[in-house]
C-alpha cells in the first residue's frame, strides 16, 4: 500500500507540473497522456482526484485541464512573499544609487510591475506605475525573465508577441534572441533598443526560484546620461546581490545561480 501510494503521488505530481507549466493554455487529456506516458484511464483518474482537491480545473468534461483555484491561491501567497522580501532591496538601491528600481513578475505574455522605488533621479519608460503590464520582449525586465525560460516557452511567447507588440516598437525577433543569449551568459541585460523611449535605458537581472526557474526580475530605469561605466558596474553588482539575497530568503537555500 505504501509503494502504491508513493507511485500515485509521483504520477499526480508529474501530471500537475505539466498542467502548471501549460498555464492559461491548458492541456488536453491526450496531451497529458503523451507527456506523462500514463494510460488514458490513469490520467482521467488522476485529473478527477486533482479536480476534487481544487488543484486543477476542467471547465468542459472532455476539454483542456488548467491550474485550479488552490494553486492560484498558493501563487498569490508566493507573490505577496516576493513583494515583501524585495521591497527593502528596492528601497536600499534607490537610496544608494539614486535611480528608479522595479520588481517585475511574469504574467502570461507580459511582465507585471509589483513594486517601484524611486531615488533622487526618478525615471520612467515603459513602466509608469505599479500594476502596469509590459509585453515580453519589450524592456529589460522582460528579457531577464524570458532568457531563463525553456526554449519552448520562449518560442510560444515570441510567436504571440512578435506581430502585435515587438514590431510596433521596432524590435526584431533576432535582436530579442541576441539579448537572450547575452543575458544567459552574463545574467544581466539592458534589453533591446526599439524606437522609444530614446532618452532612457536600464539594467535588469532575473530572480530565480528552485532549479534556476525565473520567478521575477529586478530592474532599474535611468536617463542615458547617467549610465557611465562606473555607474553600470555599481548597478549590476547591486542588482545581482539583491536578486540572490531575495532568492535565498525565499527558498533557503536556492539552487546555485552562478
Amino acid at each position: 500500500m505504501y509503494e502504491s501510494g508513493i507511485q500515485t503521488l509521483d504520477r499526480s505530481y508529474s501530471l500537475l507540473r505539466r498542467v502548471i507549466k501549460a498555464g492559461q493554455h491548458g492541456l488536453s487529456i491526450s496531451e497529458l497522456t503523451d507527456a506523462t506516458g500514463l494510460s488514458t484511464a490513469t490520467v482521467y483518474r488522476l485529473v478527477r482526484a486533482l479536480k476534487d482537491l481544487g488543484l486543477v480545473r476542467q471547465p468542459l468534461s472532455r476539454g483542456p485541464v488548467y491550474p485550479g483555484p488552490e494553486l492560484l491561491s498558493w501563487s498569490e501567497l508566493t507573490r505577496a512573499a516576493l513583494d515583501k522580501v524585495a521591497h527593502m532591496h528596492l528601497l536600499d538601491m534607490a537610496e544608494n544609487l539614486g535611480d528608479s528600481f522595479f520588481l517585475m513578475i511574469p504574467d502570461g505574455f507580459h511582465v507585471l510591475c509589483l513594486d517601484i522605488a524611486d531615488g533622487q533621479h526618478p525615471a520612467r519608460s515603459y513602466t509608469r506605475q505599479k500594476g502596469d503590464r509590459i509585453p515580453f520582449g519589450v524592456g529589460q525586465a522582460s528579457i531577464a525573465i524570458l532568457s531563463f525560460m525553456s526554449k519552448q516557452e520562449q518560442t510560444h511567447i515570441l510567436d504571440h508577441n512578435e506581430a502585435p507588440f515587438l514590431r510596433a516598437k521596432g524590435i526584431t525577433r533576432g535582436l530579442v534572441q541576441e539579448a537572450i543569449a547575452n543575458c544567459r551568459h552574463l545574467e544581466v541585460t539592458c534589453g533591446v533598443e526599439g524606437t522609444d523611449p530614446p532618452e532612457f535605458t536600464g539594467v535588469a537581472v532575473p530572480v530565480f526560484g528552485k532549479n534556476q526557474t525565473p520567478i521575477a526580475a529586478l530592474s532599474c530605469c535611468l536617463r542615458r546620461s547617467r549610465l557611465s561605466d562606473e555607474h553600470y558596474e555599481r548597478l549590476t553588482k547591486s542588482l545581482l546581490a539583491s536578486a540572490r539575497a531575495i532568492s535565498h530568503n525565499l527558498f533557503d537555500p536556492v539552487e546555485n545561480t552562478r
